[in-house]
């Protein structure tokens, strides 16, 4: 297998990768509105979806727009010898306090649909507030799940990657 052939390989399943995270956040936030008082055991869930959801978005949105917009930029800087240092400076700081605002997000929603791992899904006469809708449940948990999963795949592509590297001759110093 050549190196050209493993970057192709990589380009194709970085389009999918991408094309799916970009819709990801956007199928969150439905399922926290629609079942906001399915869950009374933990009432958090939907609001973690919903919450993780529309700021997911949102930080797809700003990334679309700055790529866009760098797009653009780049052409008038050319022209005019700018450069936009200080959108760019503020553009990264508030990706990074978004970026750590959904880390953060989604571990706490890691601990909040685990805490009540195997809820009842149907409330007891007895005690109706001791259950939590199935389709909210399981969906919280393929979520979480996902975006574990994309994390490691991830991780084992950067370690497949760096062994790649080092293999054909990448680690020998200049000079």
């Amino acid at each position: 297998m050549s190196i050209i052939h493993i970057v192709h390989v990589i380009a194709s399943v970085k389009s999918y990768t991408i094309a799916s995270l970009f819709t990801h956040p956007l199928h969150c936030a439905p399922p926290g509105i629609k079942y906001r008082d399915d869950c009374p055991l933990e009432p958090r869930i939907p609001i973690y979806l919903l919450v993780g959801g529309s700021f997911g978005a949102l930080k797809i949105s700003i990334t679309l727009w700055k790529s866009i917009r760098r797009r653009q930029q780049e052409s008038v800087d050319n022209i005019y010898g700018m450069s936009g240092g200080l959108t760019s400076h503020t553009y990264r700081s508030m990706d990074i306090i978004l970026s750590l605002f959904l880390l953060a997000w989604h571990v706490l929603g890691t601990v909040w649909v685990l805490s009540i791992w195997k809820p009842r899904f149907k409330p007891l006469l007895h005690r109706p507030t001791q259950y939590c809708d199935r389709s909210l449940y399981f969906f919280s948990v393929s979520v979480i799940a996902g975006v574990y999963a994309v994390l490691a795949l991830l991780l084992l592509g950067i370690g497949c990657l760096t062994c790649i590297y080092r293999s054909n001759g990448g680690h020998r110093g200049h000079g």
